[in-house]
């Protein structure tokens, strides 16, 4: 994934699609979007950064697994169910490609080492 940069520019595909939805709501609604997406972003950072322990990475992935299923359920409020069902299967998708690809590095590390 050249890095995370094709991830990120998933999130950022998924981010444009729901903007206008979130956007209806209000500027709040739209930022919590945005801060959900920063959220994902960040976690893939951590991913790719070799400092941080496979422990950390794995606590990590669970909360930010938790908080998007949240934010979708929280959102369901003022949103069509089907659309938090996409969007968190979206983010949710990406989150799984990361973790696939991680863990095919960190096999593939334990293998030369």
């Amino acid at each position: 994934y050249g890095g995370g940069s094709g991830l990120h520019r998933l999130l950022r595909d998924v981010e444009e699609r729901y903007s206008d939805a979130f956007a209806e709501l209000g500027p709040g609604a739209l930022a919590d979007l945005k801060r959900c997406i920063e959220s994902v972003k960040a976690f893939l950072d951590l991913l790719w950064d070799d400092e941080t322990g496979f422990g950390a990475k794995l606590i990590n992935y669970a909360k930010i697994s938790s908080g998007v299923f949240e934010f979708c359920r929280y959102h369901t409020r003022w949103l069509e169910n089907p659309l938090m069902e996409r969007l968190n299967a979206e983010i949710s998708e990406v989150l799984e490609q990361a973790v696939s690809w991680w863990e095919r590095q960190e096999n593939y590390n334990a293998t030369e080492r």
